[in-house]
C-alpha cells in the first residue's frame, strides 16, 4: 500500500497536472457553495456505471430494438450446424476460402467428399459473420444514447457562456465551479466509452478497428485526465460536437439494414453535412484552435497543457482520416467505380463476407453507406 501511494503520490504530482496557485488541497477545499473537480469522484463510479450499462443495453434492445425490427420485416440470421473438425478447423484459422487444390488435399485427410469440405467451409464462415439483427442492436444501441447525450448535453450547455465563446475556457483556469448537471454529463460520457471498451469483443469487427480502439482510449484519457486537471469546460464541447454526428450515422446504418434506402440516402447526407460542420470547422477551429492559440493569451501554460492537447490532435488526425475514408466511399456512390470501401462494416476475420451476405443482391451499394459508427466518434 505504501508503494501505490507513493506512486499516486509521484503520477498526481501539483507541478504537472495543475496551475502555479493551485493545489489539491484547494479542490478538496473549494469556496462555499462551489464544487472542484476530484479524480476519484469520476474513476471508479464511471466504471461501475459502464457495467450497469451492459445490462441497460441488453434489456433495451431485447425489449424495444428486436421487435421493433422483427415488426419492421427484418429477421434474425439464420445459423447453420458445423460438425467440429480440428482438420479443416486449422486450415480455417488462415485460410477462409480455401483453393481447389487445398479442398482435394483435405478431402484425402478426411473421409469428408469435396462438395461437403465446401459447404463446411461455406457455413463455418457464415457463423464468424454477423448478422444484420446484431448489426441493428448495435445501431439501435448507438442511436439512443448519442441522441439522448448530444441533445442532453445541448440543454445542459446551453446557458453556459462557454458554450458560445471560448475564450471562457480559460478565465479563472484551475478554480471553475462545476454544476452537478456538467458533472452527471461527464460520468455518463466515460461510462459510456467503458461501455464501448467493454463491448469491443462482442461487437462485429469492423476494418477501422485499430483506429476505433485507439479513439476510444483517448477519448476516456481526454475526459479522465481533463476532469482531474478541472478542464471541464473544453471536455464538454468536445464531447457534444462528437455526439452531434455519431446517432444520425447509426439511424441511417439502421434504415439500411431495414432496407429503407430512401431514408438512408437523406439521414446519411445530413452525417455528411454535421460531419463536415463539426469535425472538420468547430472542432479545429474553435476547439482546437483555443487550446493552442487563444489559451496562450488568457493563462499560463502548465505542464498537463501539452498532454491535453496532445489528445486532441490526435482525434483531429483521426479526424482526417476518417474524412478521407468517408470522401473515397462517397465517390464510389457518385461515380459507381469500384472503389474499395475501406469503411465497410465487413469483418476482418470473415476475409470474404461480401461474398456471402448479398441482400437482394444490392450487397455492393448498402457497403457504401456503411460507415462504423463507433469510428465516427
Amino acid at each position: 500500500m505504501e508503494s501505490l501511494q507513493t506512486f499516486r503520490n509521484w503520477f498526481w504530482s501539483e507541478s504537472f497536472w495543475l496551475p502555479a496557485n493551485v493545489t489539491w488541497t484547494t479542490f478538496e477545499n473549494p469556496p462555499p457553495g462551489e464544487y472542484y473537480p476530484l479524480e476519484r469522484h469520476l474513476l471508479l463510479p464511471s466504471l461501475v456505471l459502464g457495467v450497469l450499462l451492459l445490462g441497460v443495453r441488453l434489456v433495451y434492445e431485447r425489449c424495444m430494438v428486436v421487435p421493433f425490427a422483427k415488426f419492421m420485416g427484418l429477421r434474425p440470421k439464420k445459423h447453420y450446424a458445423v460438425e467440429k473438425n480440428p482438420t479443416l478447423e486449422s486450415l480455417y484459422v488462415t485460410e477462409k476460402f480455401p483453393k481447389q487444390d487445398q479442398v482435394e488435399k483435405l478431402s484425402k485427410k478426411t473421409s469428408l467428399t469435396e462438395r461437403q469440405i465446401q459447404r463446411w467451409f461455406r457455413h463455418r464462415r457464415s457463423q464468424d459473420i454477423p448478422g444484420r439483427m446484431k448489426k441493428f442492436r448495435e445501431c439501435g444501441w448507438h442511436f439512443l444514447f448519442y441522441s439522448v447525450s448530444f441533445f442532453g448535453g445541448l440543454y445542459i450547455l446551453w446557458d453556459k457562456p462557454y458554450f458560445w465563446d471560448t475564450k471562457y475556457f480559460w478565465f479563472n483556469i484551475g478554480r471553475q465551479h462545476v454544476p452537478n448537471d456538467v458533472y452527471w454529463y461527464y460520468m455518463i460520457e466515460l461510462s459510456f466509452y467503458w461501455n464501448l471498451v467493454f463491448t469491443l469483443v462482442t461487437d462485429h469487427k469492423r476494418k477501422d478497428f485499430t483506429e476505433m480502439v485507439v479513439h476510444h482510449i483517448v477519448t476516456i484519457l481526454l475526459i479522465y485526465f481533463s476532469f482531474a486537471c478541472n478542464q471541464i469546460r473544453i471536455g464538454t464541447l468536445v464531447l457534444i460536437i462528437h455526439d452531434s454526428v455519431d446517432f444520425w450515422m447509426a439511424a441511417a446504418k439502421m434504415a439500411i439494414y431495414l432496407k429503407k434506402m430512401k431514408v438512408a440516402d437523406s439521414l446519411f447526407v445530413i452525417f455528411l453535412v454535421v460531419w463536415f460542420f463539426t469535425r472538420l470547422y468547430i472542432y479545429p477551429f474553435r476547439i482546437v484552435w483555443s487550446t493552442s492559440v487563444q489559451s496562450l493569451q488568457y493563462a499560463t501554460i502548465f505542464p498537463v497543457y501539452w498532454l491535453l492537447n496532445g489528445l486532441l490532435w490526435i482525434l483531429q488526425v483521426l479526424h482526417i482520416i476518417w474524412t478521407y475514408m468517408i470522401l473515397r466511399m462517397v465517390m464510389e456512390k457518385l461515380t459507381g467505380k469500384d472503389l474499395k470501401d475501406v469503411r465497410s462494416d465487413t469483418e476482418t476475420s470473415s476475409g470474404g463476407e461480401d461474398k456471402e451476405t448479398n441482400v437482394n443482391g444490392s450487397t455492393a451499394s448498402l457497403r457504401k453507406l456503411h460507415v462504423s459508427e463507433n469510428g465516427s466518434s
